[in-house]
């Protein structure tokens, strides 16, 4: 048996459904506002977060340890005194190529605790050139095979796969392809401080960023590492963590075990971060706003309830009812408003989110780096939406019981 506090309400929304239809229509709205808004920029950002890290860069750097400045200036000051001047000219070819040992190196970040893969490359500046078109680029020596488990950039080729790359093999960005005129199998000119050589264009890949469609190139470890003298050395390793949320965490051990320069995915695109933290905080208030204006409709809404039903109302305190089992009455017509109301908004916010999975919004690939995205469910979305309704319900019927409770049933009764 039903408990009286519910069966009344029950009752009484059955009896009013035009009031609880109005009811249960503005909280789905709210709920598909506060669903819908955070789901679509956390996809948003989700997909450029996949195209920036897990497709161009790794999750963890290890470079070689910066050369400390500033000692022997310091030694001789605290020698001679500050009333010598000193004028230090610093004639040292600089080297960016030092990272040596890299085997042993890299078995031991294997072994570390959140790493998955390690893969090692080389990166210097180059000139491309065909014809009379000269260009400056940035080519990387990797070992597709090796490379490919650190970061993703198989998806950067039309066949999904990461070319077999040879000793005078190159693929390039598609744009770099468009200004050289040149096609996959053909011969281009390229030249590095150390060396000049004519390499046949393996692959054409796109990234979706236009800097490095235009500016990058990928060649095979060896061959890279020939065209800057390297011998066996290489320019860094690159880490990729279990989790890419882990980054930070892996930064902090192995910077504890090694002597090297350590840098991760976090510290490279601070200021995206920096962005979508904002953004974050912006749609927090949204939906906190949203939540408020549908409180503030609610108790309304229950307040001309609750006018209609005054004489309803009073003979039920009449008749021994507490002001306890008005204010209970209530906030159970109110969780029945609140279950129907955000399961209806939840599912138009799932079925409008199916919609754009089969029809993505397009956007700007040069300045997003994504083409198209669509929003994607988002559990914390819904929670949050599903704990902002029920505050929003609560609030609206604790307030209109507040009111209820004071009716003076004989003033209700008999107009006096």
């Amino acid at each position: 048996m039903l408990p009286f506090e519910l069966h009344l309400a029950c009752r009484n929304l059955s009896r009013h459904p035009w009031h609880m239809a109005g009811m249960v229509l503005g909280l789905a709205v709210a709920v598909l506002v506060m669903v819908y808004i955070p789901s679509t920029m956390s996809s948003f950002y989700d997909d450029l977060i996949d195209r920036a890290i897990e497709q161009n860069s790794a999750h963890v750097t290890i470079w070689p340890k910066e050369k400390p400045r500033g000692q022997l200036d310091k030694t001789l000051r605290r020698e001679a005194g500050d009333g010598v001047v000193l004028a230090l000219d610093d004639r040292t070819y600089p080297r960016y190529r030092d990272l040596n040992g890299q085997h042993a190196l890299a078995v031991r970040l294997a072994q570390a605790p959140g790493v998955q893969a390690v893969a090692s490359f080389v990166r210097g500046s180059a000139t491309v050139s065909r014809g009379r078109v000269n260009l400056g680029i940035t080519v990387e020596g990797i070992d597709p095979r090796e490379y490919a488990h650190v970061v993703n950039i198989a998806r950067h080729f039309p066949d999904g796969r990461a070319p077999k790359l040879g000793p005078s093999d190159i693929a390039i960005g598609f744009r770099m392809a468009q200004k050289l005129a040149v096609h996959v199998d053909e011969h281009i000119h390229v030249a590095t401080a150390q060396t000049s050589r004519v390499m046949r264009v393996k692959a054409i890949f796109r990234s979706g960023y236009y800097d490095k469609d235009i500016q990058h190139a990928y060649v095979a470890l060896s061959t890279g590492q020939r065209m800057f003298a390297m011998g066996s050395e290489v320019s860094a390793l690159a880490v990729r963590c279990e989790e890419l949320n882990q980054a930070a965490q892996v930064t902090a051990a192995l910077d504890q075990r090694l002597d090297h320069k350590i840098r991760n995915w976090m510290d490279d695109n601070a200021s995206l971060l920096a962005e979508i933290a904002t953004v974050q905080r912006v749609t927090l208030f949204i939906n906190i706003l949203v939540a408020l204006v549908a409180s503030a409709g609610m108790a309304n809404v229950f307040s001309m309830f609750i006018l209609n039903r005054q004489k309803e109302l009073a003979i039920l305190r009449a008749m021994g009812g507490s002001r306890s089992s008005l204010k209970t009455i209530l906030l159970t017509e109110a969780a029945v408003i609140w279950v129907i109301g955000t399961v209806i908004g939840c599912t138009i916010a799932l079925g409008v989110m199916a919609f754009e999975q089969s029809n993505p919004y397009t956007v700007s690939e040069e300045t997003y780096g994504i083409g198209s995205y669509a929003t994607c469910p988002k559990l914390s979305a819904f929670v949050l939406a599903g704990v902002l309704s029920a505050c929003t319900m609560g609030l609206s019927a604790w307030w209109s019981g507040r009111k209820a409770a004071k009716l003076d049933p004989v003033q209700v009764i008999f107009g006096r």
